[in-house]
């Protein structure tokens, strides 16, 4: 008897689909030239990304320490914007998380501010870190402090971190073009790889 082609009657409904990338800077100086790197990274990365990659917000964690240190003693408004920021950075597909290299590691305002996430609130979230140091020997040292972290909050980083020395600031767009080349693609995939699926719906 020759087979029959058919076609599935089941119709899975189209994957959830984040598309922000949010920069969060943990330089204690408001305007530093962490957080204007960092919003070049991402406004890089999203433009070579394309559709639906969009620049969402930068959260520059200076203007939320009294919220992050005091807590509940800060004011309202300050907590609100701390709970805004919290929201954002948890629904993030791509986060890009910046720090200057300070006394060997991330700023301790970085720290403090991961420190009040839920656990697992950088689940499904691609994060690409990006630190600034003074001196050579100093450059990789956030970097390395900051992944473990960044997994103990189930964060996806599966790229290298953007490391520049002070000197790289002068010529950015140069120093990035190379880094987005070879890992805008990586983090596409994985970006990809882990939006949850909806479960089919039976056609009725």
């Amino acid at each position: 008897m020759p087979s029959v082609a058919f076609e599935s009657k089941v119709a899975p409904e189209p994957p959830v689909w984040p598309q922000s990338v949010v920069t969060v800077v943990g330089n204690p100086r408001a305007g530093s030239r962490t957080a204007a790197a960092a919003a070049s990274v991402a406004e890089l990365l999203a433009s070579e990304l394309g559709t639906p990659y969009r620049i969402d917000e930068l959260i520059d964690l200076v203007t939320l320490a009294p919220a992050i240190f005091q807590g509940d003693q800060a004011g309202a408004e300050t907590q609100s914007a701390l709970e805004t920021a919290i929201e954002l950075v948890s629904s993030a597909s791509v986060i890009v998380v910046a720090t200057p290299v300070y006394k060997g590691s991330y700023t301790g305002l970085l720290k403090s501010f991961l420190d009040v996430l839920r656990p697992s609130a950088l689940a499904g979230s691609v994060v690409v870190p990006v630190t600034v140091s003074a001196a050579p020997s100093h450059k990789l040292l956030a970097d390395q402090h900051l992944r473990p972290v960044l997994a103990e909050l189930g964060a996806s980083v599966p790229v290298p971190g953007v490391i520049l020395e002070e000197r790289d600031l002068e010529d950015l767009q140069v120093v990035l073009s190379g880094w987005i080349r070879d890992n805008a693609g990586i983090i596409q995939a994985t970006t990809i790889a882990l939006q949850p699926v909806a479960e089919p719906t039976p056609a009725r």
